[in-house]
């Protein structure tokens, strides 16, 4: 999920700052399915990209531009946020938060990075740098033989889902959801590798939209312990010019 990488990253600022206490596992999941077998993570895959447009609708756009607003439900503190991406897997996402400041995050397609006010400029490296690089994949699903060493599909999957472990080359498995019925995604839960530590977290996304032939979430939910984010998309555009530059890392500060 494109907006994953950012809302996160404000949430483990802000636990940094004390605005927070620590996340915890969340609300128990539903009942599960009975009966009929489950299928496999091929087909739940090749469904769910179907119900988003399919692989040649994506695949007909060269770049992305989103403009979002993130915002922690109950609190007055939200900001506006930017996400760039190529279908070359390289990304920059912008975020401005009250208290946090700027973070950026992005990929120039080989090394990984991010930029704080609290951590400075960092490259990412292990399941950090992993979990970096799926979250700035063109489209995760198509991509998943590539980005995943292992995915299975959940046997007692919540009643009306589908869902699949699926298990990157480095890190923590995440768990991805789907609508039995549209197979459009309704979940993904997991736990992400930040600077301050490993967070627990539980995502949903709704609100789908046909914008130049494919489907996009345009409300997504971040639940970690205590603290829901709340990330809304007010403007997309495809393939509008990118200069690469923007994709690389920023210069390290003078001492």
């Amino acid at each position: 999920m494109m907006m994953l990488a950012g809302a996160l990253t404000v949430l483990a600022s802000l636990s940094v700052v004390g605005a927070e206490s620590p996340p915890d596992a969340g609300p128990p999941a539903p009942p599960a399915v009975a009966g009929s077998k489950p299928r496999t993570p091929k087909a739940i895959l090749a469904d769910a990209i179907a119900a988003t447009g399919g692989a040649a609708a994506w695949a007909a756009h060269k770049t992305m531009h989103v403009k979002l607003t993130i915002g922690l439900q109950g609190m007055a503190m939200d900001g506006p946020a930017e996400h760039f991406q190529t279908k070359t897997n390289k990304s920059l996402t912008v975020t401005t938060m009250p208290g946090v400041g700027e973070i950026r995050e992005g990929s120039n397609g080989k090394t990984l990075w991010a930029k704080d006010q609290i951590n400075g400029l960092r490259f990412l490296k292990g399941s950090e740098a992993e979990q970096a690089r799926i979250e700035s994949s063109w489209n995760a699903d198509i991509q998943a033989g590539k980005l995943f060493k292992k995915i299975e599909t959940v046997a007692d999957s919540p009643a009306g889902l589908e869902c699949l472990t699926m298990t990157p080359r480095k890190g923590p498995a995440i768990r991805n959801c789907y609508d039995a019925g549209t197979h459009l995604q309704v979940t993904q839960e997991g736990t992400r590798t930040t600077a301050q530590g490993d967070i627990p977290f539980q995502l949903k996304v709704s609100d789908w939209r046909s914008v130049g032939g494919v489907k996009i979430p345009y409300v997504s939910q971040t639940q970690a312990g205590p603290i829901t984010l709340v990330t809304t998309i007010t403007e997309i555009t495809f393939d509008e010019p990118m200069n690469n530059k923007m994709f690389q890392p920023p210069a390290p500060a003078a001492p």
